[in-house]
């Protein structure tokens, strides 16, 4: 139960526990069934932030490297373990 508690926190903000998505897909304590998941979590926060971007709501960098390097991170996974669906 401990580990399904660690993996929700990881899930709530990626940002806290890696510098970027490809340290998800390296971390050998995770299931690729996580690492989809904390991917997945990472990619609609990049969206958000980049939808608030081009609103002008944000005053920080621009969040389409971060949003690029989860889509990379994302497809690689695939290559690994298959397509979600």
């Amino acid at each position: 139960m401990a580990n399904d508690a660690r993996i929700a926190e990881i899930i709530a903000d990626p940002t806290k526990r890696y510098q970027s998505p490809q340290q998800v897909l390296d971390d050998p304590a995770l299931n690729l069934e996580d690492k989809r998941r904390i991917l997945e979590s990472w990619k609609t926060d990049a969206q958000l932030l980049s939808t608030a971007t081009n609103e002008n709501m944000t005053g920080g960098d621009s969040p389409l490297p971060v949003l690029q390097d989860v889509n990379l991170a994302l497809e690689k996974l695939e290559k690994l373990s298959g397509p979600v669906n």
